[in-house]
């Protein structure tokens, strides 16, 4: 990401996927409840350090560039609580997810947090499944009702009816070619997600299509 990157996000204004702090010189705490946010519903980035003016409705006067005094600090401030399961519930970040960019001589902390799959949802934070999952609508990040998360939960349960393991059926079963033409449209369609990088079996695994089963210890489709 580049400093007109930064730009062109801010002249959008601040929306479903978009959300921006202050946080001059500390991480803040409402970060966490965005990176709950935005990962149980569309994705979205987090920039620290820049200002808003909620009362500008010019998005072009609504944003400052503000930037943060210790990029470092506050990204390795980060990365240790988001690794903290007392305080998040699970981290679906890499390292290039959280990066330091220079605009216009100023430190900006751009988080990039994809949308989670279906069996990671729901994202929660404080180690409280009711209070702490929250689902971003327009501007704001919102608690999660409870019908919404028995949604993700019932979505999330690996033994669901729509799927069967099916025994002695491996990696070696899959069409390759069908499998890199899905890659590439997950790709295509998710740019940034963090499963991009795994290899097939992982991928799959991510997707709930592959899975080891926990009787047998035997690895297959699912």
């Amino acid at each position: 990401m580049t400093g007109k990157d930064i730009y062109q996000l801010l002249a959008k204004g601040e929306h479903v996927k978009l959300e921006c702090k202050t946080a001059q010189s500390s991480l803040p705490n409402s970060v966490w409840e965005t990176y709950s946010a935005f990962a149980n519903t569309y994705g979205g980035t987090i920039l620290l350090g820049v200002h808003e003016d909620t009362k500008e409705k010019d998005p072009k006067k609504r944003f400052t560039v503000t930037g943060v005094e210790d990029a470092e600090k506050i990204k390795k401030d980060f990365w240790n609580i988001i690794h903290n399961t007392e305080k998040v519930s699970m981290n679906i970040l890499r390292d290039e997810c959280v990066e330091t960019v220079d605009v216009d001589g100023k430190n900006v902390v751009a988080i990039s947090v994809p949308q989670a799959y279906y069996t990671m949802k729901p994202i929660y934070i404080n180690n409280n499944l009711s209070r702490g999952s929250f689902r971003r609508n327009h501007e704001g990040d919102y608690h999660c009702s409870e019908q919404e998360l028995r949604m993700m939960v019932r979505d999330a349960n690996e033994e669901g009816n729509d799927h069967m393991f099916l025994q002695h059926y491996t990696m070696d079963d899959i069409d390759p070619t069908t499998l890199k033409h899905y890659r590439q449209m997950f790709l295509t369609k998710n740019p940034d997600h963090v499963f991009n990088n795994l290899d097939d079996k992982e991928f799959l695994k991510q997707l709930g299509g592959y899975t080891v089963n926990r009787e047998t210890q035997e690895e297959g489709l699912w």
